[in-house]
């Protein structure tokens, strides 16, 4: 299984669980010591992971890193597309040119990359699954964040297209929306004053439950889309946030 963004919050959440579950996992992430840190973690535990370093934004990185993975591993059945970066780049008109690409090409660009290079090694596997992580923001409006919100609608979009395109070669392809979860980017995103704040007092209370999710849980959903209790689901869109985007 290959998980990207799988230096930190989410990305490392869903490979020790999924190691944990037996799973040989291939982290890819552009933060090479954090990443190799994850991975020497998981093998001290005695389970099977490596490293694929790359930056999911640039095609030329994935493609190789990718086929590294898979040949390290014996192959592929399982993509985890987690990397993502979130920052308040201000309205449409604050936002630059330079930040839009930004967000986009990871946030929406390195699902596309990263699954293209993916597809064709679960052909090769007779199947598989991708599980593709949005955000609440995917679903609703966030101030100040116009690039965010598009890439993050655009992978339930680019989701949605994958399952019909593939279904018929036993591929499942699924969505995860989380709402606010402990992360670093949670915690970087805390630290914007102005758009932050504005943002958090706009949002107050949206979270039924009361308080952020951890990564773990993120984990636990993706781990259950990928496994055969969800053999039926596929193109879903499916949010673990807390109740945030119920009401």
């Amino acid at each position: 299984m290959l998980v990207t963004g799988a230096a930190s919050g989410i990305g490392a959440a869903t490979c020790t669980t999924l190691a944990a579950e037996g799973c040989h996992v291939a982290g890819m992430d552009r933060q090479a010591d954090a990443l190799a840190v994850i991975m020497q973690q998981l093998r001290d535990a005695g389970q099977v992971a490596v490293s694929a370093t790359a930056d999911v934004s640039a095609w030329a990185q994935v493609e190789p890193a990718v086929a590294a993975a898979a040949r390290e591993l014996g192959g592929l059945d399982a993509a985890v597309n987690v990397a993502g970066i979130g920052t308040f780049t201000g309205d449409i008109v604050a936002t630059s040119p330079a930040d839009w690409r930004a967000v986009i090409d990871i946030d929406l660009s390195g699902v596309f990359y990263v699954s293209r290079a993916v597809v064709p090694f679960l052909r090769r596997s007779g199947g598989g699954a991708i599980v593709n992580i949005s955000s609440q923001y995917g679903l609703v409006g966030c101030a100040d964040s116009p690039a965010y919100c598009t890439a993050k609608a655009g992978v339930i979009g680019l989701t949605r297209a994958m399952a019909v395109d593939h279904a018929h070669e036993g591929i499942r392809v699924n969505c995860v929306c989380p709402g606010p979860i402990s992360t670093p980017m949670l915690a970087a995103n805390a630290t914007q004053a102005d758009a932050g704040t504005r943002e958090r007092a706009r949002v107050q209370g949206r979270v039924l439950l009361g308080h952020p999710g951890r990564p773990e849980d993120v984990a636990a959903l993706i781990a259950f889309l990928l496994s055969a209790e969800a053999i039926n689901m596929t193109g879903s869109v499916v949010t673990i946030d807390g109740g945030w985007t119920a009401g």
